[in-house]
């Protein structure tokens, strides 16, 4: 077969000689191939240089962020410790109250019942996704203990709020300053000098003196009565009423709304009186009661009240 040559001319663009050349074929079909694959090995080192060196930034960015994440996840860690102690806390909290008050309380059992209890399961894969799991998993019970301790305290909140109105409805206080000169039992009448029962406290003073609410409640009755003579009476509701005698003076009225302190009266000499006083009295369930059992405390209050 015969050899095909290429030849080539190569010509100046001023007067210079012109070159020519022949090349063989098998030369220049060599020296192209030897042009192809050192073309395509420069451009594949190449490539797997800049990718590796793009691999590298790339790990390096990645470390970086997870470093910057596991900081996070630490401190998110340290956040939900105190989280914990301060739940903890709450619940003790909670439960001091419940004794205080006198209110039906859980059990540990019940407790962790209520509030479902973290999630236990066998966590696999690497550290920053076991902490990243128990972490959620921690979140997740202080979510559902937060729930059910706002329902708990809700509930205490609202049985308080029912005692304390019966509280300020409950009478407790002294109800005028002065001097006690007959208490509460069976004893001699001052004026029949037959022995029957005193249904309430004797406090003398001067006439004029400011005669106060023991409690909260509404003026039932403002009006003369029958040994007495002036009267107020207030119903407190829950079964508590107290009665006021021998007053001077009305300075509430019938279907007044009264808070513990508030004046509604002074003190006189009216009705089968021998002396300016207060008779008070305090009735529970339609039955008088000793007064000083809800003069709180009776000793130090009446004292306080005599000073002035």
């Amino acid at each position: 077969m015969r050899k095909r040559n290429f030849t080539i001319l190569v010509i100046p663009s001023g007067h210079g000689k012109t070159i020519k050349f022949t090349i063989d074929s098998f030369v220049l079909v060599s020296l192209a191939a030897f042009c192809v694959i050192f073309a395509a090995s420069t451009l594949f080192f190449s490539y797997d240089y800049f990718s590796d060196f793009v691999d590298k930034d790339r790990m390096a960015d990645l470390e970086h962020e997870n470093r910057f994440l596991a900081d996070k996840m630490s401190s998110m860690q340290s956040v939900v410790g105190e989280l914990k102690e301060n739940f903890a806390n709450i619940v003790e909290k909670e439960k001091a109250i419940r004794v205080i008050f006198d209110l039906p309380d859980f059990d540990d059992q019940e407790r962790m019942l209520g509030v479902g209890g973290p999630e236990l399961f066998e966590l696999s894969g690497s550290k920053g996704e076991v902490l990243a799991y128990q972490t959620e998993s921690e979140i997740d019970e202080l979510v559902r203990l937060s729930s059910f301790e706002t329902e708990q305290f809700k509930g205490i909140y609202e049985k308080l709020l029912g005692r304390k109105d019966r509280l300020d409805h409950t009478p407790s206080i002294m109800p005028c300053i002065g001097y006690l000169t007959r208490g509460y039992g069976v004893m001699t009448h001052p004026i029949t000098g037959y022995k029957c029962l005193h249904s309430g406290l004797d406090i003398s003073n001067r006439t004029g003196t400011p005669i106060y609410a023991t409690a909260s409640g509404v003026v039932s009755f403002a009006g003369v009565s029958s040994g007495l003579g002036k009267t107020i009476e207030i119903d407190h509701g829950y079964g508590f009423i107290t009665r006021f005698g021998h007053l001077s003076k009305f300075t509430a009225r019938v279907g007044q709304k009264v808070a513990r302190g508030e004046k509604i009266g002074e003190m006189g000499n009216t009705g089968y009186s021998t002396g300016t006083h207060l008779h008070y009295e305090v009735a529970f369930n339609h039955q008088t009661v000793d007064p000083k059992k809800y003069i709180i405390p009776f000793e130090n209050e009446f004292q306080q009240l005599s000073a002035r």
